[in-house]
């Protein structure tokens, strides 16, 4: 069983937040995460787990899934900072 979490409330902080420690955080658990997902072996990927909102899935499906959430945030990240940039150049 994967235990989902509520997002939304999670975000709420993230204004207190300083982003270098922000992105401390995110390279250290995205480190911890490929660490795990390396240290899988093949036919762990094909076993079933379930996810209270998404249903049955394999554990490979939660990895691309992962991996897709994280480029998301990346994509979100540059976006930000290329705002942020241009808002100082003018």
């Amino acid at each position: 069983m994967i235990q989902p979490f509520d997002q939304e409330l999670w975000a709420k902080t993230y204004s207190a937040c300083d982003a270098k420690v922000a992105l401390a955080v995110l390279s250290a658990v995205r480190a911890w995460n490929m660490a795990l997902i390396g240290s899988v072996k093949p036919a762990d990927l094909v076993k079933p787990v379930t996810h209270p909102e998404r249903g049955t899935m394999t554990f490979q499906t939660i990895i691309e899934t992962m991996a897709g959430h994280d480029r998301n945030h990346i994509k979100q990240i540059e976006a930000i900072a290329s705002q942020a940039a241009a808002g100082r150049s003018t």
